[in-house]
């Protein structure tokens, strides 16, 4: 006796209607506006023997100690380790997955992208451009893990258009997509952390009076 076993067609996320869509606008918008017009977080308040010793992106997290790290270092890794937990579950159940794993992973999904905006463009504002025009950078390894984390806006916003039904909206292409962005994510993050904890005098920075 021959047995016929129906496919089920892949499971595909529910899009958002619209109000999701411009409630994310808005957000995103808010966000940005505060980063581009709020008080500088980058400010130090650390001494120079200290802070000179260091990346810019270990000053970024040591000054103004709880609330920088929290900002620009907890809320990203959070969001990112949220997405990857649900995304394993879902990955692995399927259909059974429960429904607040799903709704957990749309939330982390439907911030990350505002989120990394807005700490984008506070520190391409505050940083970057001042850096960069003062000659203000302490090496390689400075440049390196300030740019590899900043460009965690690429994967984490990319996350957002996804649950937004923006891109990835074939059979199977959401979750794949979602997948993708994660480990990009989280492959720069960790460049920039190794990068970022290193002293800028092993990749050959000098501070102005060294000789």
């Amino acid at each position: 006796m021959t047995t016929s076993t129906a496919r089920r067609p892949p499971t595909l996320r529910t899009l958002p209607n619209p109000g999701v869509a411009a409630a994310v606008l808005a957000l995103t918008a808010a966000f940005a506006i505060a980063a581009l017009l709020g008080p500088s977080l980058v400010a130090n308040e650390l001494g120079m023997t200290m802070s000179m010793g260091m990346t810019h992106y270990m000053e970024l997290l040591a000054v103004h100690q709880p609330r920088n790290l929290i900002v620009f270092m907890a809320i990203p890794v959070v969001l990112a380790e949220t997405l990857a937990i649900t995304e394993l579950a879902i990955l692995f159940l399927r259909d059974a997955t429960p429904a607040w794993v799903r709704t957990t992973s749309r939330v982390a999904g439907l911030l990350a992208g505002p989120v990394m905006v807005a700490i984008f463009l506070h520190l391409l504002i505050n940083a970057v451009i001042p850096l960069t025009l003062t000659g203000g950078w302490r090496g390689p390894a400075d440049v390196i893990a300030v740019l590899f984390y900043l460009s965690g806006v690429v994967p984490f916003a990319g996350i957002t258009l996804v649950e937004l039904g923006v891109i990835g909206t074939g059979d199977g292409q959401a979750l794949k997509l979602h997948a993708i962005f994660i480990a990009i994510f989280l492959v720069v993050a960790h460049v920039a952390m190794i990068f970022g904890m290193l002293d800028p005098a092993l990749l050959g920075y000098q501070m102005a009076h060294q000789h």
